[in-house]
């Protein structure tokens, strides 16, 4: 009687130990927010929107700049679906004067806008960890 008692409550104390650790883990990877906010980043005479949930990691990016031309590779990360930054894109580089270029879905997601002879090329990536989200800044 008293053997059984224990392994009902140490069932019960591992089954509550196991849920408050799902409710972590999920918690940790739901980060994506409901909406996508814009945040306008500069580099040179380029202006582009970037969610501002994402990050630009300068370890892995490159800026080439002589005289008034830029040329960059830059790699942002964050968390958002690729559908919700299809969608950003639309809408905020329309808003900018961009126009759409080019549009590939598949493993990973490319669109291209250019802007009089400015060209920007975003790759979209999906990983475990997050969205990992390349930009080429680049002329026509």
């Amino acid at each position: 009687m008293k053997i059984s008692k224990y392994i009902t409550g140490l069932f019960m104390i591992v089954t509550l130990f196991a849920v408050s650790c799902n409710v972590n883990t999920q918690n940790a990877f739901s980060k994506e927010p409901a909406t996508l906010q814009p945040y306008t980043e500069k580099i040179g005479n380029y202006t582009f929107p970037i969610p501002s949930n994402f990050s630009r990691k300068d370890d892995l990016s490159m800026l080439y700049e002589n005289k008034d031309v830029i040329r960059a590779y830059l790699v942002y990360v964050g968390k958002a679906s690729t559908q919700k930054l299809v969608n950003f894109f639309e809408k905020y580089m329309r808003k900018n004067g961009w126009t759409k270029e080019l549009f590939i879905s598949g493993k990973d997601t490319v669109i291209s806008y250019s802007r009089n002879r400015q060209l920007i090329v975003f790759k979209i990536q999906q990983t475990f960890s997050g969205t990992i989200l390349k930009v080429l800044l680049t002329t026509k």
